[in-house]
């Protein structure tokens, strides 16, 4: 299985500027878990009641490798105990 950097991304406008701030993990789970536990709401309620109503939040996944999982190779032989 491999794994991709994957960040948590606000995107918001100010004015007529569209602004994108992001925080970044080492794969999507932890990144899903990070919007799920509400961590963010602090910050993306108080861009909301700045800003208004154009604001996003999501996880984007990159294409850039964090590691791999490599499954272990099955013995030749399978020695079983009598």
């Amino acid at each position: 299985m491999i794994y991709y950097f994957t960040a948590l991304v606000f995107h918001y406008a100010i004015g007529e500027n569209l602004v994108s701030a992001a925080v970044w993990y080492e794969n999507e789970q932890h990144c899903v878990e990070a919007m799920n536990s509400q961590f963010a709401d602090p910050l993306y309620n108080h861009l909301y009641e700045l800003y208004g109503t154009d604001i996003m939040m999501s996880c984007e996944v990159s294409e850039v490798v964090s590691y791999k999982v490599k499954p272990r190779m099955r013995p030749e032989k399978w020695v079983m105990n009598p």
